[in-house]
């Protein structure tokens, strides 16, 4: 699969996709604007929590280009204003991490105001290879509960689509794929209302050639009964640090239902979808 977002160097400014289009039509949106970005949070052209982190960080790199400040204090005024703008989708705490994060270099950053701009947009970029690197490893540490010939159940889209590149239950399918010459299986739930296990999971593992196969979302619990699958492996939009994860309704009945079967179930999370301070209860 293509990356989901990236930074254009020659023109500074920031290329995802459309995944409101996805999977009858393949377009890109390009954009300098933060407050594009903000929308395309908002209104899920972007989405998946890893993806959303990434886009939070290039739109305060593309904050702090459009800002023009002469100062250090101009640019802070702007990029807080912009962390703001940004924050349109409350559930990933991975858009939260990466402005915090963001904000955090260019405080710290010495300079003028163009240095602490390349700066930034260094620093988006790192966000970015930070999430390929740390998907690729899940895929890689995941081989220890993976074995040849699993059927993979999972739901929703922790794909490619919701990641920068690879994804995190992506990365645990692709790479078993890649290790087991592709004798690996997926049963994809279709994942109501907006249809994200059928309009992009099923989509971008067949175009990467491997075995999938869509279910409703109601088809779990006989899938399970009749032992098709080997495990669950879901992703996370918010992951507490007493081990609770809130993820895309209709995780918590695969869970219950997995444990009646006794099914293993595992999540697949990088470190900056883990919130450490908000109290779950």
């Amino acid at each position: 699969m293509y990356r989901t977002i990236e930074w254009l160097d020659d023109t500074n400014e920031v290329r995802l996709v459309d995944q409101t289009k996805l999977p009858l039509v393949t377009s890109h949106i390009v954009t300098s604007s933060h407050e594009r970005i903000a929308r395309t949070i908002k209104i899920m052209e972007i989405r998946g929590a890893p993806a959303i982190g990434a886009a939070a960080g290039m739109g305060m790199a593309l904050a702090a280009i459009e800002s023009k400040a002469r100062t250090k204090d101009e640019l802070l005024d702007s990029l807080e204003k912009a962390a703001v703008t940004l924050n349109t989708r409350p559930t990933a705490v991975n858009l939260t991490w990466a402005t915090a994060r963001m904000l955090d270099v260019a405080r710290g950053a010495e300079g003028d105001a163009d240095t602490i701009v390349r700066k930034l947009i260094d620093e988006a970029k790192e966000i970015a290879e930070e999430d390929v690197r740390m998907c690729r490893k899940i895929g890689e540490n995941a081989l220890a509960y993976i074995k040849p010939g699993f059927t993979i159940q999972t739901i929703c889209n922790a794909g490619s689509l919701a990641t920068v590149h690879l994804g995190t239950v992506g990365a645990v399918i692709r790479v078993a794929h890649e290790k087991y010459n592709g004798d690996i299986k997926v049963y994809a739930a279709e994942t109501r209302p907006r249809q994200q296990g059928a309009r992009l999971t099923t989509y971008e593992f067949m175009e990467d050639g491997i075995d999938t196969t869509l279910i409703t979302d109601g088809m779990i619990g006989t899938v399970f009964k009749e032992g098709r699958v080997d495990c669950c492996v879901v992703g996370s939009d918010r992951t507490f640090r007493t081990g609770h994860v809130t993820n895309k309704i209709g995780t918590y009945t695969m869970a219950i239902t997995a444990k009646y079967h006794n099914i293993p179930f595992y999540v697949a999370i990088p470190m900056s979808t883990i919130d450490w301070e908000t109290d779950p209860e």
